[in-house]
């Protein structure tokens, strides 16, 4: 009973991300990304990384229904600012080959 407890566990875990999967680095220029990752001697550039799409800068297409003065409709488009800025504290985890996912920022 008690191995198909660890083994349901082992199951449910398998494929998170946790401490040990990620590391720290430094974002040390934006938009032209480039991380250096906390213990590696030299740092990444853009075609290295991987952002995490709430990380990037967004365009949103909108419509508006304008009821006073008269009603109508107005298209236009909501650009929402990348969060990062240079210096700021990410963390990363390393994918295949020397490749970062960028998955958020240290608070």
């Amino acid at each position: 009973m008690m191995g198909d407890a660890i083994k349901l566990l082992y199951e449910k875990a398998a494929g998170r991300i946790d401490a040990r999967d990620t590391e720290r680095a430094t974002l040390l220029s934006w938009p032209n990304p480039k991380i250096e990752v906390d213990g590696d001697p030299y740092p990444y550039e853009s075609e290295s990384l991987v952002f995490a799409d709430y990380l990037q800068e967004r365009e949103i297409e909108v419509t508006f229904d304008v009821i006073e003065p008269a009603p109508t409709m107005m298209k236009g488009k909501l650009l929402i600012p990348s969060p990062l800025e240079v210096g700021d504290r990410l963390l990363v985890s390393r994918m295949t080959g020397q490749r970062y996912y960028v998955l958020g920022k240290e608070r």
